[in-house]
């Protein structure tokens, strides 16, 4: 039986990258995963494995120094470039003492009622928020944070309801086996864009080490 205890644990998959041209070209890959992160010796372990995986099997397991990873939002509305707009919802992790990166897809359902599979619900942002937080080090409580998010589920900011699918994400200490769902969200060739740019802080070399 694992002894790995998930300060979280989220439906995700990653993506492989076309850097053959310009833009290069992201493509979701469509195996049902989860992306968790634990902690071992005080370091934590940022993790994807495949749903039918053990928890201490999986496929990606990075050890992070606090600090040196973030995880964030590509901006899938708003590119740097028109040619670079996806149809599924991105995070980059990408490294301070690096320029590989590692890209994810979303596969909890959308959430937006106009259907856009690019737009980020605030719970989306969130799930962001608290796993670039616990790269840094700090101390989350995970559930709790996750509670306290009120969904917009529409893309134009137009309606305010509160997110009820919480069986998609676990926070700190819940180790059991996740829901199965639906992957919703993007396809496996569902986005184009060139992941050099994301935020001001982003470094040339692209979607280096993507590949699991």
């Amino acid at each position: 039986m694992s002894s790995i205890s998930p300060l979280i644990t989220f439906k995700g998959g990653i993506c492989e990258v076309d850097q053959s041209s310009k833009p290069y070209k992201v493509h979701p890959q469509p195996t049902p995963g989860y992306i968790y992160l634990y902690t071992e010796d005080e370091l934590c372990h940022f993790c994807w494995r495949p749903r039918d995986a053990p928890l201490d099997e999986p496929e990606l397991d990075l050890i992070m120094v606090p600090g040196d990873g973030n995880f964030v939002p590509y901006d899938t509305l708003h590119p740097a470039e028109s040619t670079s707009k996806t149809n599924g919802r991105i995070f980059v992790l990408k490294f301070q003492s690096s320029s590989a990166r590692h890209i994810f897809w979303l596969q909890s359902k959308p959430q937006g009622r106009k259907g856009n599979p690019a737009w980020l619900s605030p719970r989306d942002r969130k799930i962001g928020e608290l796993v670039d937080k616990l790269l840094q080090g700090e101390e989350v409580d995970v559930n709790g944070e996750l509670r306290s998010v009120t969904n917009n589920n529409d893309d134009d900011d137009a309606a305010h309801d509160d997110d009820e699918t919480m069986e998609d994400v676990e926070g700190t200490g819940d180790s059991s086996e996740h829901h199965e769902g639906g992957n919703g969200g993007a396809g496996p060739d569902a986005t184009g864009g060139d992941f050099r740019k994301e935020g001001s802080g982003a470094r040339e070399g692209g979607a280096d080490g993507a590949r699991a």
